[in-house]
């Protein structure tokens, strides 16, 4: 049965309610928590333990990740020699976080760097020549790259031959034979013992600052104790974990928790200045992160240059700050207005081509800076893979996104013989090919897709959790519990509950067309009562409410130092 506002059928997610309740009763966490971390992969009293407490001492060892020790070696030569070295980093906003963290860690050491991010326009992704003879011509002997590189050969060939050592940190699939670097760190490469694959390019990275830090303490280097102190750090490992919808668990959820913490503590001035250019008062949350910082850090690198971002996050200047942070700002709001035309565009494409397994579409209008997002979209909407393609002279490059049980990077790697260079992960990718081309990769992108998909539905669903009452969650307790969960992302999505049993007493419609209901218990109406927010769902508010079903996700609504539960709607539907 399709629901009333998002018109999806719903899936409700099947319990063992017995083992539940065994294991709320051995953790000592209510069945209703339970059955959200059950529905989320976590299984046992000792996973769902750590999983509430994460702590950095949590997390994996460095030192597993292959090559970690050869890099270390050769950071640890490039500091006694007093060497020159380069990051080169990635446009996107873990690259540019990743780019900041290692910059600044090592400037704390006292190493003189130069730091290299690419315009996405003009050069486009990972290492390319001419910026390689730049910056051996510059005097840097070592480069580490950031988040990129696992795919350039060629370039860290180049590198080499200019006397040039290289360290690739990176994050994304790596080819069968890899580039002869110095290092080569990434936890998907084969062999590599690191037991959590799933880092972002800023996690990789922070490991290696991790190993470097380890190896100098134990070698003496501060014989003042005056040992920097990594977790000052972790604000900028957050952003750019979360920026790249990396699933939230175990390392990620470690580094992503106790870097919000951080973050909330505003001692990073440039981060501060984004907070207050973006409206954003009180504890900052994942959400916010994902919805307000890391779209403006992104905007740079889409609309004009990355280093305006990487300068945002490496001063210590509050007003350079708060300029940097109003024209992200600014860069942004044309991200949207581009993204907006890109979008239009782009569905009547779609509508006009039909059903289809995967859309491939192309135009010579689009801006590639902003191609990956209206594909994401897009996504959303035909719960199919996704490619737009800009299309300049004769080449066409451009991103791809997939929807869950799609892997894009195999996808790709299956056509690979029609394009003529492609990276990224299961949900994302980059590609480029001819122009002449585009007709036979696109049949055989599609193809594989159907090849793939044959007997799956493209259909978009509600995933419900569980059923619950008012009574299950106003308990204040519950508010406590639900902040333990948090912070929520890529493969850890917020709870959605199907909730029934409730009476409306009051409705009304606030700010910008948002329906607020105010919920309270039939057999209690003088109980606490429970605010239900729809945004933009002003047009709902005659819906016959108490004959529905509500899927709804709780959240904490904090407010002078005051915070009360609240439900956001999601869809509704009759019972």
């Amino acid at each position: 049965m399709s629901s009333l506002i998002l018109n999806r059928p719903w899936h409700q997610r099947s319990l063992d309610k017995a083992l539940i309740r065994n294991l709320s009763r051995k953790s000592g966490v209510p069945e209703i928590i339970i059955a959200f971390l059950y529905q989320r992969g976590l299984k046992t009293t000792g996973d769902i333990t750590n999983h509430l407490s994460p702590s950095l001492n949590g997390l994996n060892d460095p030192w597993s990740m292959a090559d970690m020790d050869l890099a270390v070696d050769r950071l640890m030569t490039a500091l006694k020699r007093g060497e020159h070295v380069a990051v080169f980093g990635d446009y996107d906003a873990d690259g540019v976080t990743s780019s900041a963290l290692l910059h600044l860690f090592l400037k704390e050491l006292g190493v003189e760097t130069t730091v290299y991010i690419p315009h996405r326009e003009k050069e486009g992704y990972g290492l390319n020549e001419q910026a390689i003879r730049d910056l051996s011509g510059s005097g840097c002997t070592l480069l580490v790259t950031v988040d990129c590189g696992i795919s350039n050969r060629a370039e860290i060939d180049l590198a080499r031959s200019l006397n040039m050592d290289v360290i690739v940190t990176d994050h994304h699939h790596p080819p069968e034979s890899l580039p002869g670097a110095v290092a080569v760190l990434n936890p998907k490469r084969s062999g590599c013992a690191f037991p959590f694959k799933e880092l972002a390019g800023v996690g990789v990275a922070f490991n290696l600052v991790r190993a470097l830090r380890s190896r100098l303490y134990h070698a003496g280097h501060w014989s003042n104790g005056d040992v920097p102190n990594l977790k000052a750090y972790l604000d900028l490992v957050a952003l750019g974990t979360i920026a790249d919808i990396v699933p939230l668990f175990e390392d990620n959820r470690i580094l992503t928790r106790v870097g919000l913490e951080v973050m909330n503590k505003g001692e990073r001035c440039g981060l501060d200045a984004l907070k207050k250019t973006c409206g954003i008062s009180g504890r900052i949350s994942s959400t916010d992160v994902a919805f307000r910082l890391a779209p403006r850090i992104n905007a740079a690198g889409r609309m004009d240059h990355a280093m305006k971002a990487f300068r945002l996050l490496v001063t210590k200047d509050e007003r350079e700050a708060l300029d940097l942070a109003r024209e992200l700002h600014a860069l942004n709001q044309e991200r949207q207005n581009e993204e907006a035309k890109i979008l239009r565009q782009a569905i009547r494409m779609t509508r006009d081509l039909g059903d289809q397994p995967a859309y491939v579409l192309a135009s010579p209008d689009w801006q590639k800076g902003v191609v990956g997002i209206v594909a994401s979209r897009l996504v959303d909407q035909t719960a199919r893979p996704v490619l737009l393609l800009c299309v300049e002279g004769d080449l066409a490059q451009g991103s791809g996104r997939s929807p869950e049980g799609h892997d894009l990077y195999e996808l790709l790697c299956a056509c690979s013989g029609h394009l003529s260079g492609f990276g990224g992960h299961r949900a994302a990718a980059g590609l480029k090919l001819p122009v002449s081309s585009l007709d036979d990769f696109t049949r055989a992108f599609q193809e594989e897709v159907r090849r793939c998909s044959e007997g799956a539905e493209f259909i978009q669903k509600i995933h419900v959790d569980c059923r619950i009452d008012l009574e299950d969650i106003r308990d204040p307790a519950f508010v406590d519990m639900l902040e333990l969960l948090e912070p929520f992302g890529e493969a850890y999505q917020e709870p959605v509950f199907n909730l029934n049993g409730f009476s409306v007493a009051a409705s009304r419609i606030v700010g910008k067309n948002h329906l607020k209901l105010t919920l309270t218990s039939p057999s209690d109406s003088t109980g606490p009562s429970i605010d239900l927010l729809g945004w933009s769902m002003g047009d709902k508010q005659d819906l016959p409410w108490p004959s529905l079903e509500l899927a709804c996700t709780p959240f904490v609504n904090r407010f002078r130092g005051q915070k009360r539960l609240q439900l956001q709607l999601k869809d509704a539907r009759y019972r």
